[in-house]
């Protein structure tokens, strides 16, 4: 989905605030920031941090000296990098990361590997390391939550529910199927497991979030919490010439 379909449908949904953060890059985030200004939505800006050691971070600056970091940290991972890539590691994440707010996307099959990393940015940023909670609707979300219910008490990290949404709506799930494809380079009848089990993975309104998150009400009100830290407006920004 455009950046303004997931802002109308936040909006639509009753939702307080949304976050977009592509994959190593800020490219959606003026289309998404007019439309919520349109609509009177609260909009967060950030990136999908995807890092060469395999973890991937959500970051979200809460103010404009963030931001600026943030996009300082982007372009030092574009210009090392072949075009069309971003090659990042944590190192850099902590040299940058004053003002952010960080999550956590543990990996699906070992949660554990992102004890190491959690323990390391939250020695350097305390308060601002959070672990991200999203479902899968695959039958195993009651267990994966109580697991990483218990990883983020031990590795004080409070754990924050995240919606990983691709799409607005989940009629827009066969686009995303042929996008796969043509990222995978394979047809559809070939593409197996790379595809999404289900269409789920769209934007939901805050009962039906409450209703998934039940016993985890704390996450779900952190989402809150995060919104409101994040203070940051792309209207702060203006050009600037050097003298």
């Amino acid at each position: 989905s455009h950046p303004g379909e997931m802002v109308s449908q936040a909006h639509a949904l009753g939702l307080k605030a949304i976050a977009l953060a592509d994959r190593n890059s800020l490219a959606g985030i003026v289309r998404g920031h007019a439309q919520a200004k349109k609509l009177g939505i609260a909009f967060i800006p950030g990136a999908r941090l995807v890092l060469r050691e395999g973890h991937e971070i959500i970051c979200l600056p809460t103010d404009r000296a963030a931001y600026g970091r943030l996009c300082k940290l982007l372009t030092r991972g574009n210009r090392r990098a072949p075009k069309g890539e971003c090659h990042l590691w944590l190192d850099d994440i902590a040299s940058h990361g004053e003002g952010q707010i960080f999550i956590f996307l543990p990996p699906v099959s070992d949660l554990n590997a992102v004890s190491e990393p959690l323990a390391a940015l939250g020695a350097y940023f305390p308060r601002a390391v959070f672990l991200g909670a999203a479902l899968l609707f695959d039958g195993g979300d009651a267990r994966r939550l109580a697991r990483l219910s218990r990883l983020s008490k031990k590795m004080s990290a409070p754990l924050v529910s995240v919606g990983d949404c691709l799409y607005h709506a989940p009629e827009r799930k066969p686009l995303q199927d042929v996008l796969t494809c043509i990222r995978e380079k394979c047809r559809i009848a070939e593409a197996g497991y790379r595809l999404g089990a289900n269409a789920e993975r769209h934007l939901k309104g805050g009962p039906e979030i409450q209703r998934l998150y039940t016993g985890y009400e704390d996450a779900v009100a952190r989402t809150l919490d995060i919104a409101a830290r994040c203070r940051f407006s792309l209207d702060e920004l203006a050009y600037e010439y050097p003298d």
